[in-house]
């Protein structure tokens, strides 16, 4: 089997293409029309995109461009029968959202964001310790900073339609859906913008048992956490919205003012997403991501069309 990758993006070098190189009986081809061409371990090289989608041979796609052509190229690259993986966010827009999801649906492809948080085992570890306390979680509370991008960053850039908005509130849905669920009683958000472009979010979330707030920037010093808090206990993770594959992690779990830290071996949540998509596609379960990507689109067009400028 084989994956094109379109756009050679620092995520794509840093992340995706080592991933891919540890799944076996899997190749693939680069997409690019900004980097020359490197010794990477790849089968083809192309130097444009639509050239690539109609010579290659791989049957999936990823689609790692700026945050612009996500809708362009995943319309392009199902047409021509290919599965997509498109990084997040998904789309910029919810009726683009929902375009998407029906022609795969329509041609029997799969379709899937990239957003791979809670593919860590610390993820998966922190849901066991919560469903082994049986106690209802009171707040979460997540901050995730980052230092303002360089000036050549598509983040900065309203004609790619960059912002701190469409870069995290994917992480903000996520959360939400997984925690909450799909209905809440309150929810509001609050934007700063600079010069047409938000460059930080905040926002508060409820349902009638647990609060979810959420901090978001790209002017700040770097922060990457997430608290749960019950009346009987606390885990406090680090690095949770983009763990390192090469580092291990600590949980800190503290029960009745007791301390525990749980070590959490280092995991490669790229490599863990790529193998259960690849799973969902031998089993033909088609429309496996529909729900979770039109969930989280919805709540992302309703907190954007509510929003508070500041």
């Amino acid at each position: 089997m084989k994956i094109l990758i379109l756009g050679y993006s620092n995520l794509a070098i840093r992340k995706i293409i080592p991933a891919i190189k540890k799944l076996k009986k899997i190749s693939f081809d680069i997409a690019s029309i900004s980097s020359s061409e490197k010794n990477i371990g790849h089968d083809k090289w192309y130097r444009d995109y639509d050239k690539a989608l109609n010579n290659s041979d791989a049957t999936i796609v990823y689609i790692s461009l700026v945050n612009s052509k996500h809708y362009l190229y995943g319309m392009k690259a199902l047409n021509k029968n290919k599965n997509v993986i498109i990084d997040k966010p998904f789309s910029t827009d919810f009726k683009q959202t929902i375009n998407l999801l029906n022609l795969a649906k329509k041609k029997k492809l799969l379709i899937s964001q990239a957003l791979v948080f809670n593919y860590h085992k610390q993820f998966t570890l922190t849901k066991a310790i919560l469903k082994k306390n049986k106690t209802d979680i009171n707040k979460i509370i997540m901050n995730f900073c980052i230092p303002k991008p360089n000036k050549s960053n598509f983040k900065l850039s309203k004609k790619f339609e960059g912002g701190c908005f469409n870069d995290m509130a994917p992480y903000a849905a996520a959360m939400k859906r997984i925690f909450l669920g799909n209905k809440y009683s309150y929810s509001k958000l609050i934007m700063k913008n600079i010069k047409n472009l938000n460059e930080s979010f905040s926002l508060i979330v409820c349902n009638k048992k647990t609060e979810f707030y959420g901090i978001f920037s790209h002017n700040s010093e770097y922060k990457n956490e997430i608290n749960f808090l019950s009346k009987f206990y606390s885990i406090d993770l680090n690095r949770f919205s983009a763990p390192p594959s090469n580092l291990a992690l600590t949980i800190s779990y503290k029960k009745r003012n007791k301390i525990k830290d749980i070590l959490v071996n280092k995991d490669d949540i790229f490599e863990n997403f790529l193998i259960e998509f690849l799973k969902k596609l031998k089993k033909k379960r088609f429309t496996y991501y529909h729900d979770q990507i039109k969930e989280d689109s919805r709540f992302i067009d309703h907190m954007y069309k509510r929003k508070l400028i500041l």
